[in-house]
Parts: structure tokens; sequence; C-alpha cells
């Protein structure tokens, strides 16, 4: 053979080769970029059920705020702004996304009835009213679902054994000796 066909074939032996690691490496490339991409969709899913539920967390926690403010306003005897603040307490409630929270819808639907149904009058004596939103509130605080509490310490050890009695020296006496 003479030597241009011998570069040539060698030439093209390299570029398959080269052809042949490129394909391999676009490959490769692809299969890890399909990985990050389901590791970075899964983390957005994450992510969005943790936004969901500081959100019903966020609405809870406005909903109690303005049974409180209802209390409050109705112990300085403000009945124009315990209805406001009771009727405030509504609209947190109808954002909550009962299903994520794990919440009976109908016991939500029969709480807002009961707030949207409690109409704070003057009065003077401000028992039955007040017990009435106690009421409301304790019923809201039993719908809030509770988080396992994670371990705080780790469970107990065994306790060590008792130190053994160490034998007593006998104090040394001149009659002893």
């Amino acid at each position: 053979m003479n030597r241009g066909k011998k570069l040539g074939i060698i030439a093209a032996v390299v570029v398959v080769l080269c052809a042949a690691l490129y394909l391999g490496g676009l490959w490769h490339g692809r299969s890890q970029v399909n990985a990050q991409k389901e590791k970075c969709l899964q983390q957005l899913k994450d992510s969005e059920n943790r936004r969901i539920a500081a959100e019903n967390s966020a609405h809870l926690l406005k909903a109690r705020t303005a049974l409180f403010q209802t209390l409050f306003d109705l112990d300085q005897r403000n009945f124009g702004l315990a209805n406001s603040h009771l009727r405030e307490a509504d609209v947190p409630l109808s954002k909550l996304n009962a299903a994520s929270l794990g919440i009976d819808k109908a016991q939500l639907d029969e709480l807002r009835s009961e707030i949207a149904g409690t109409n704070i009058e003057v009065a003077i004596d401000l028992e039955v009213q007040r017990n009435r939103i106690y009421q409301i509130e304790r019923r809201l605080d039993n719908l809030i679902p509770k988080p396992a509490a994670p371990a705080v310490m780790s469970p107990p050890m065994a306790a060590p054994p008792p130190p053994t009695a160490a034998p007593q020296a006998t104090p040394v006496t001149p009659e002893s000796k």
C-alpha cells in the first residue's frame, strides 16, 4: 500500500473513532441531564408542598388571630370592631386547602357557617357571647392537625452499674506493727 492510502485509512478510523466518542459522550451527558431534571422536578414538588403547608398554616393563624382580636374587642365593649374581626376570621378559613391539611371539609364548612351566623350584639352580660367565641376558637384548634413531635432527646441509656465498694485500708498504728 502506498503512503497516501494508509494516511486516508488512519484519518477515516480517527474520524469514525472521534464520532463514536462524541456520540457516546453526548448520550452519557443526556442521561445525567435527565437524572438532574428528575431530581429538580422532585425538589420542585417538595417545595410546592411546603409552600401550600405554609400558606395553610398562615391562614389558620390569621383566623385564630381574628378570633382572639374579637375576644379582646368584646372585653373592651367595642362591639362593632368585634363583629368585623369575627367576619375577618372567615376570610382565611375560606382560603384553606382542607384536603392538604387532612381536615374534614364538612367540619370546616360547619365552622365557617357558625362564624357567619354569629352576631355580636350590645349587651351588659358578655359571658354568653364570650363563651360562644371561645367555643368557635376551640373548634378551630381541634381542626388544626398536630404535627408529630420530633424526638428532642435521645432515649435514656441504661444507668451505669454502681461502683463496687473498694476495700478500705486499715490505718497503720504502732500497735499493728
